[in-house]
């Protein structure tokens, strides 16, 4: 046998491609089509750095970790799959609530966290935490990757789980040492064809039972939750509505799946729908407390549970007919199974909830002519509404601001609404208009902050700043932790209730310019539309700060439903 030569040991060498962690994670984002990522800067993940730009991968950079999950949570929810990537110990632990938020909202981001090296394991590493048991709670999916050589396999496994039934979020810890590690990219599998997109529609014998209850019913209702938008449904909403006659309501992200005058679209006489249906119809939206827990559905109803979880089905409330499935696939096969309300029996009852609806119109609109001052918060949010263009992404990102703004503002289009879902996250804002004109830089955005939920997170408007991306921001500033405070000052007395609830009058203007922006003073509610306009036609990030009335609170909150 021969003997292998110094020359040959370095020409077998110099044919071996090495590749890094970072350069792997970073072709595996490409090839699933993930265009940006959210981080601030950390020694554990420079690595996937240098990968995301090998791959053309923008790197937008943020002020706190929260506001790059949050950013990836809004970018999961617009184009299907959103990354933020974090330094290890407290850059993960800032993230926690994002992906949090993403957990309850059942939005597929990845947050990929830095780690201490493995050969230091167990030895007191720089900011080295148990990062997967905290996060195994709050994602679909959350592991150590030990190899270099697995990276791309790893990821492939986080992001199958992370659209296994209803979406959510992942988490992947990558050890510094695993990162940096080279390897031959040839014993590199990068996983192509690995998690199902199909559209499932479960049983169809069920689906066409219960597309029979409602075609037979007098009174049917249908609410479509957020899984009605992660599911692009909105052209089969609009097809079911006229097929089965039927009033549609929305809540979360599904706001704006059917345009404003769509004559089955219906928001305000919901109370009114629920207590006199005699079939409801709940498609993707769960029975937690936003539901009181099903207790509010009428106990004579046909009650349709239709859910991309199975898990949700039959969760806290019993049901007659349970559908599992893709919520526009479902409607679809409805549609077919069924010729629907072909007698116009649900008509009157239609009437009835139509002029429920004219009744809180006459209500509002006498508020918004009393030109009151302080301003009071339904003349803010009706000013939005009609500052709405047809391509506006409104973001609700507050608590009793945005709960006045839920009973009158109406998107145009579908993917027109974000707020943070049923966790009640604080601060998403930033974040979600960050990635909303990242994403889509041709549609206009607006937020609407409270004054308390600006100052967690606000900080980002310099990121927004920086990178040139123009957003409407308004605040609704009454100074004040309104949602919290009403239900404090009801149970202990009113000076009991300010405790730790009233804030100072900050000027958000000034803070807007400071960072290089547009900021608008208001105080007079005739001044609120020149005051949209003006920082729309800036093209520049702005904020309107309008001072709004502190004593007055949203039904929602008087009645302390998220509570009960």
């Amino acid at each position: 046998m021969g003997t292998v030569t110094e020359n040959q040991v370095a020409a077998t060498a110099a044919d071996t491609q090495l590749i890094t962690g970072g350069q792997i994670v970073g072709k595996m984002l490409k090839q699933e089509g993930v265009g940006h990522i959210f981080t601030i800067s950390g020694g554990h993940i420079i690595d996937i750095y240098n990968g995301c730009l090998d791959e053309g991968i923008k790197i937008i950079d943020v002020r706190h970790e929260q506001v790059a999950a949050h950013a990836a949570d809004a970018y999961a929810r617009i184009t299907g799959i959103g990354c933020a990537v974090v330094t290890a110990g407290p850059g993960t632990t800032d993230a926690v609530t994002g992906v949090a938020n993403a957990f309850r909202a059942e939005s597929p981001m990845l947050l990929i966290g830095g780690g201490g090296p493995l050969k230091q394991y167990k030895m007191g590493a720089l900011q080295d935490l148990a990062h997967v048991p905290m996060m195994t709670p709050i994602t679909k999916f959350a592991s150590t990757v030990m190899t270099t050589e697995r990276c791309a396999e790893m990821m492939g496994q986080a992001l199958r789980e992370m659209h296994n039934g209803a979406p959510g979020p992942g988490y992947l810890e990558i050890p510094h040492d695993v990162v940096d590690g080279k390897v031959d990219a040839a014993k590199v599998r990068i996983p192509k064809n690995f998690r199902v997109r199909g559209e499932f529609i479960g049983d169809p014998n069920e689906l066409a039972k219960a597309a029979e209850a409602i075609a037979r019913a007098e009174r049917p209702v249908a609410l479509f939750g957020t899984q009605a938008r992660a599911c692009r449904a909105h052209e089969a909403m609009d097809r079911f509505a006229r097929q089965f006659n039927i009033p549609i309501y929305v809540n979360g992200a599904a706001r704006g799946s059917l345009p404003r005058n769509h004559p089955y679209n219906f928001m305000p006489s919901r109370a009114t729908a629920f207590n006199n249906a005699d079939v409801i119809f709940l498609a993707g939206t769960p029975l937690d407390f936003r539901m009181g827990y099903g207790r509010r559905l009428s106990p004579k109803a046909t009650i349709i549970i239709l859910d991309m979880d199975y898990r949700n089905v039959g969760y806290n409330r019993d049901f007659d007919i349970g559908l599992v499935g893709n919520v526009k696939a479902i409607l679809d096969a409805m549609c077919e199974a069924s010729k629907g309300d072909t007698e116009r029996k649900h008509d009157p009852f239609i009437k009835l909830l139509r002029e429920e609806e004219e009744k809180t119109r006459n209500k509002n609109d006498a508020i918004i002519k009393a030109n009151a001052v302080p301003i009071h918060p339904i003349r803010l949010v009706h000013e939005i509404n009609e500052f709405l263009l047809e391509d506006t992404v409104y973001i609700g990102d507050g608590g009793d601001i945005v709960t006045f703004s839920g009973s009158v503002v109406k998107p145009h289009k579908p993917g027109g609404w974000m707020d943070p879902g049923p966790l009640g996250t604080l601060g998403v804002g930033s974040g979600f208009a960050l990635a909303s004109k990242l994403v889509q830089p041709e549609r206009d955005v607006v937020v609407l902050f409270g004054d308390g939920s600006f100052g967690l997170t606000g900080f980002d408007f310099e990121t927004m700043v920086r990178n040139k991306l123009p957003f409407v921001g308004v605040i609704g500033n009454n100074a004040s932790w309104n949602q919290i405070r009403y239900g404090q000052a009801r149970k202990y007395g009113k000076e009991r209730g300010d405790v730790a609830n009233v804030l100072a009058d900050v000027r958000f203007d000034k803070f807007a310019e400071a960072m290089g922006g547009i900021g608008i003073r208001v105080t007079e509610p005739d001044k609120i539309r020149p005051a949209l306009e003006k920082a729309r036609e800036s093209g520049k990030p702005a904020l309107v700060d309008v001072v709004i009335d502190r004593e007055v609170y949203s039904s929602g909150t008087m009645n302390q439903t998220m509570y009960k």
